[in-house]
């Protein structure tokens, strides 16, 4: 029988539609192996064994240990001040300005005074005009007793003198006091240095006028500075006054500053419940300037013998210290109990949790945790 055309086409399509879904099920069949059985799945890789160098792993070790409390702060001069007008007027001159020395004393600036002048001038003919009336009714009062006494006047008579007497001499005490007031405002028409020190701003041109309490210029005395700083309250039980105190000054690296502890504040912060302290640098040959920041150690007592570790090694997690201990070839996160520090030789007292002679990773290494396996560069690792 002789096929049509389409009905070739149709015999073609079903023949390529047995072969490609015997294919598609021949791709689905599971890769047999040998014997016909599945391949077996890849054995567990071993756990990974991260090298330490010897900078990594240090030894808690027993040694002395003092007590340090690192201190930091600006420093200020001990003593400064800043001069202020005590009377209204033109600035005549001003003497001084920045960076100049001045010694207790020195003119600094002068005031217009004129018109001080004139009012001195005017309270002293008041005072003399008193006097003379003081002395008028001191006379008329001394013959009025007399007369009082022979009886050619009366009482009231002689009471009225008396009063006379004491009003002319309460007039008299008032034009004094008036007199002293335009005086020292005279005085105060010239300003001196009230210390020894260095002019540290000008605040005023000669020329100005200027009203009571206008700013003049400031002056320090650089010859002891100060730095405040806080102590904590656990520690401040062991600070006394005259203690010494080491430092290092921001721009003086390698060269050692000496102060002593001069004051201690009597309150403790409300919110940080330290304790402020004040300690005083000498600066004879005023290379220190105020603003400086300084860094200092306030040694305590301390311990003779004590297990010490490297401040380094110490971590805080969860409020809680804690190292990462070698035991074997495995880290072990290990809770301490510290006690006191010395950030100057970077080590830290361990009251519990450690010995001497163990090992410990010295620094955060970041991807080293708990429970890792890890060699010192050298050591063989157990398998």
């Amino acid at each position: 029988m002789r096929l049509r055309p389409w009905h070739r086409i149709v015999a073609v399509t079903g023949v390529l539609a047995v072969i490609i879904a015997a294919g598609f099920v021949i791709l689905k069949a599971p890769p047999e192996g040998r014997g016909g059985e599945a391949t077996a799945a890849a054995p567990p890789a071993a756990p990974r064994v991260m090298e330490l160098s010897a900078l990594d792993v240090t030894t808690v070790e027993r040694g002395p240990l003092d007590h340090v409390v690192p201190l930091s702060g600006t420093l200020r001069p001990l003593e400064q001040t800043l001069l202020k007008s005590k009377v209204a007027g033109e600035l005549r001159s001003l003497s001084v300005r920045e960076g100049e020395s001045v010694r207790a004393g020195q003119v600094i600036a002068r005031f217009d005074d004129t018109e001080l002048r004139a009012r001195v001038a005017e309270k002293r003919a008041d005072l003399a005009a008193m006097r003379a009336q003081l002395d008028l009714a001191r006379k008329t009062w001394t013959m009025n007793r007399d007369l009082l006494a022979k009886g050619f006047i009366s009482q009231n008579a002689a009471d009225n003198v008396a009063n006379t007497a004491e009003v002319a001499a309460a007039n008299l005490a008032s034009a004094e006091a008036q007199l002293d007031v335009v005086q020292k405002a005279l005085a105060d028409a010239i300003v001196r240095a009230p210390i020894d020190g260095v002019v540290s701003e000008r605040f005023a041109q000669p020329g100005e006028k200027l009203p009571v309490d206008a700013k003049l210029v400031a002056i320090v005395d650089v010859t002891r500075m100060e730095l405040e700083a806080e102590v904590a309250g656990s520690d401040i039980a062991l600070v006394r006054v005259g203690q010494a105190v080491e430092f290092n000054i921001e721009g003086f690296a390698g060269k050692p500053f000496t102060g002593d502890v001069e004051r201690i504040n009597p309150s403790a912060d409300e919110s940080s419940r330290a304790v402020k302290i004040y300690v005083v640098l000498p600066n004879p040959r005023r290379e220190l300037r105020g603003g400086m920041f300084a860094k200092g150690s306030l040694r305590l007592a301390g311990a003779e013998q004590a297990t010490l570790l490297a401040l380094a090694a110490l971590r805080e997690e969860r409020g809680e210290s804690v190292v990462y201990r070698l035991d074997g070839d495995k880290v072990v996160r290990q809770p301490v109990s510290v006690g006191l520090r010395d950030p100057g030789r970077g080590v830290v007292q361990i009251l519990s949790g450690l010995e001497p002679g163990a090992r410990v990773l010295n620094a955060n290494l970041g991807n080293v945790k708990p429970g890792d396996r890890v060699r010192e560069a050298g050591a063989r690792v157990n398998s």
